[in-house]
C-alpha cells in the first residue's frame, strides 16, 4: 500500500521588475533664500517644507508612479522621521515587503538649502547596514529582473552582490553621488565592470575620471560599462552605450521647466530611464523619458513633490510624437 504525503505548497518569493536598494530620508527643504547663509548672520526661508527624501525612496514612488512594479529594500525605525517617512510610502503605494522595521531610531535627515541653480546640504544619519547587506537581504528574499542602486558602492562584498546578480539574470544600475574614490582604485574599475548601467551626473563624472571634459569622461567611463549615462541638469543628458545590438552615443536636451527646486532631480531622471528601460525603449528614447520626469520634479519641493504619473508621461509622450 502506497502512502500518499500530502502536497506542501511553499510560498513563493515575490517578483519585481526592479527593486530600489537604499536608505531613506527625510528631507526639510529651505526654499526662496535670499542668500547664502553666514556665520554670524540670520537669514528667513519664505517657505519651508518636510519631504520623503534619499535617492532610494524618490526612485521608487516616481517609478510607483510610472506603473512599475518596484519593491523598495531598506529600513525604518521608530523615531519621528522614520514614521514620517512610513506614512509618505503608505500614500505612494509603495510595496513594504523589503521595507525592515527595526525597534530602534534609525533617523536619517538632511537640512536642504535650495537655490534654483543648486543646493547645499547638511545631513545626520544614525548607523544603518550597508548597501551590500541591505542588497543581500533583498535577493534573498525576492526575485526581480533589475536591482537598482542610489549610490556607487564601493566595497570587495558588493562583487559578491554582482556575481550574484549576474548568475541569476538580473541587471544592476548605480547612480554615483560624491564619492572620495577615482577610477584609480582597480575595485571602482571592477564593481562598474559589473554594472549594465552606471548614471552619474556631470560633476560626479568628471570627479571620478579625472577628466576635463563630459565628453572624455563618457568616453572613459564607457569602455568600463556597458551604458553611461550623464545627467547634466539644464544641459540635459548624454549617454553611450555598447551592446549586442549595436553601440551609440545621444545627447539629448533638458526640457524648459520653471525650477523650484532641484533636490533629487536626478533620482527622479533615473525613475523615467528605467521605466523605459523596462519596457526594452531604445537608449535614446530612455534618456528622453528621464529628461521629462526630471524636468516635472523640479516644479516641486523635494523630488517626488511633482514627479509625473504615468498617465503624464502618456500624455507627453503623445503630443511630442
Amino acid at each position: 500500500m502506497t502512502t500518499a504525503f500530502p502536497t506542501v505548497n511553499f510560498p513563493a518569493k515575490p517578483f519585481y521588475d526592479v527593486i530600489v536598494t537604499g536608505s531613506y530620508f527625510c528631507d526639510l527643504v529651505f526654499t526662496g533664500l535670499p542668500t547664502l547663509p553666514q556665520l554670524g548672520t540670520e537669514i528667513y526661508a519664505p517657505q519651508l517644507d518636510l519631504v520623503i527624501g534619499g535617492g532610494a525612496a524618490n526612485t521608487a514612488i516616481a517609478l510607483r508612479r510610472l506603473a512599475v512594479n518596484v519593491g523598495l529594500a531598506t529600513e525604518l525605525g521608530d523615531d519621528l522621521f522614520s514614521r514620517f517617512a512610513a506614512d509618505q510610502l503608505r500614500v505612494e503605494g509603495i510595496d513594504a515587503t523589503l521595507i525592515n522595521q527595526s525597534a530602534s531610531a534609525l533617523r536619517r535627515l538632511t537640512v536642504s538649502l535650495s537655490y534654483p541653480q543648486d543646493r547645499a546640504f547638511v545631513t545626520y544619519v544614525d548607523p544603518a547596514p550597508t548597501s551590500a547587506e541591505r542588497a543581500a537581504r533583498a535577493l534573498a528574499s525576492a526575485d526581480c529582473r533589475h536591482i537598482h542602486f542610489p549610490g556607487l558602492s564601493i566595497t570587495p562584498t558588493m562583487l559578491d552582490i554582482l556575481t550574484d546578480c549576474r548568475t541569476r539574470g538580473i541587471n544592476v544600475s548605480m547612480d554615483c553621488q560624491h564619492r572620495a574614490e577615482t577610477l584609480q582604485s582597480p575595485l571602482v574599475c571592477e564593481i562598474l565592470s559589473q554594472l549594465a548601467i552606471f548614471m552619474p551626473n556631470e560633476t560626479e563624472a568628471l570627479r571620478l575620471t579625472g577628466a576635463d571634459s563630459v565628453e572624455t569622461a563618457i568616453r572613459t567611463l564607457a569602455e568600463i560599462t556597458p551604458c553611461v549615462v550623464i545627467k547634466r541638469g539644464a544641459a540635459g543628458a548624454i549617454a553611450r552605450w555598447r551592446g549586442i545590438e549595436g553601440a551609440g552615443t545621444c545627447e539629448i536636451p533638458a526640457i524648459p521647466s520653471v525650477v523650484i527646486d532641484t533636490t533629487g532631480a536626478g533620482d527622479i531622471f533615473n525613475a523615467g530611464f528605467l521605466a523605459a528601460y523596462l519596457e526594452r525603449q531604445p537608449i535614446a528614447e530612455c534618456v528622453r523619458w528621464g529628461n521629462y520626469c526630471g524636468a516635472l520634479s523640479v516644479r516641486g519641493v523635494g523630488g517626488t513633490q511633482t514627479a509625473p504619473t504615468r498617465s503624464q508621461l502618456t500624455a507627453w509622450l503623445t503630443e511630442t510624437v
